[in-house]
């Protein structure tokens, strides 16, 4: 992977996007998500503020948020083409192809956020099947239930 092998610019999904500057096969590394490892979770914030904090394993963040990390304008989708792999015996996270990744098209990845998590985060992916929440896809189901009994009744 070199840094000219993606690109961030406007998504149609949301904001900035990560977009493939060459083909990609399925077990290729596309781009690190790197930044600050940390033991405390990140603070409090606007729910629509954007979050580049993710929790790589029980206690430990990693702060995606510097310039530096060329992954972190990989938006979530319903149907990923990349996941996350992290890496516990370098603390390393690499966006890593799923699928055939051909050039110009947008990387994506499940951000696994829980039920309460996505109740403040709108997805906009565009899949048929999308719940319209960030959820972790074995979670949709659950998402779905809770939405289909929360909702006004007649």
């Amino acid at each position: 992977m070199r840094a000219t092998d993606v690109d961030s610019r406007p998504s149609p999904i949301a904001g900035q996007g990560l977009f493939a500057k060459r083909n990609f096969t399925p077990g290729e590394r596309i781009a690190p998500y790197a930044g600050t490892i940390t033991s405390q979770p990140p603070p409090a914030v606007n729910p629509t503020d954007k979050v580049y904090t993710l929790e790589v394993s029980p206690g430990r963040w990693l702060d995606g948020s510097s310039d530096d990390n060329p992954g972190r304008h990989a938006n979530h989708a319903c149907h990923p083409n990349a996941e996350l792999i992290w890496n516990d015996q370098n603390s390393t996270a690499w966006l890593t192809a799923m699928h055939p990744i051909a050039t110009g098209e947008e990387i994506t990845f499940d951000y696994g956020f829980s039920v309460a998590e996505s109740l403040f985060h709108p997805c906009a992916c565009g899949a048929a099947d999308c719940v319209g929440r960030i959820v972790a896809t074995p979670l949709r189901p659950a998402l779905r239930r809770h939405l289909r009994f929360s909702r006004p009744r007649d």
